[in-house]
């Protein structure tokens, strides 16, 4: 009798402690080393490194590396003007917006690849806004009239620092 007690009482404290991590709710399909950044609304999946720093107070998804390396990835989606039809169409006039706040502009790169299995295009660019530097790529995909664009922005020092991360949080974005 007693053994069967020890017995029930150890596979009680067992079931317990498997049971126990339970009540912190995890997403199975979250990649190794990342975290959900995206809310639920959101009709894509943003995911970034795991210790990089989400903001979902805006009207965009994004995260900062640190106080002191402001590096920043963001997902963005938009309702495309009618005007527009193509990536390059809505890129045309996102340069126009964005020459008409910084002191300048230039792109350094521009390449077809893919956001979520659909086709983009990432721009690669420099941009000088109150005399500092900084340094961008997006990666822009129309998809359902919508232009969905990841950003990825840096000063000089951090740049090449976090582009694996970059190519990480491309890696794993989705559409749902």
């Amino acid at each position: 009798m007693k053994k069967r007690g020890i017995l029930l009482v150890s596979l009680l404290l067992l079931a317990g402690v498997l049971l126990g991590g339970c009540g912190k709710k995890q997403n199975p399909d979250v990649p190794s080393g990342m975290q959900l950044a995206s809310s639920d609304e959101a009709d894509y999946l943003f995911y970034v490194p795991d210790g990089w720093r989400v903001d979902k107070s805006s009207l965009y998804t994004s995260a900062y590396f640190s106080s002191g390396d402001a590096t920043s990835v963001s997902a963005t989606a938009f309702g495309m003007n009618l005007d527009d039809t193509t990536v390059s169409d809505w890129w045309e006039g996102y340069t126009e917006q964005f020459k008409s706040i910084y002191d300048s502009m230039e792109v350094t790169a521009e390449e077809d690849t893919k956001l979520g299995g659909a086709d983009a295009v990432k721009y690669t660019f420099n941009a000088v806004l109150n005399e500092k530097e900084y340094q961008y790529i997006i990666v822009a995909a129309l998809r359902k009239n919508y232009i969905y664009y990841v950003t990825y922005t840096s000063t000089p020092d951090y740049y090449e620092e976090h582009l694996s991360d970059l190519d990480l949080v491309l890696e794993n974005f989705s559409f749902k």
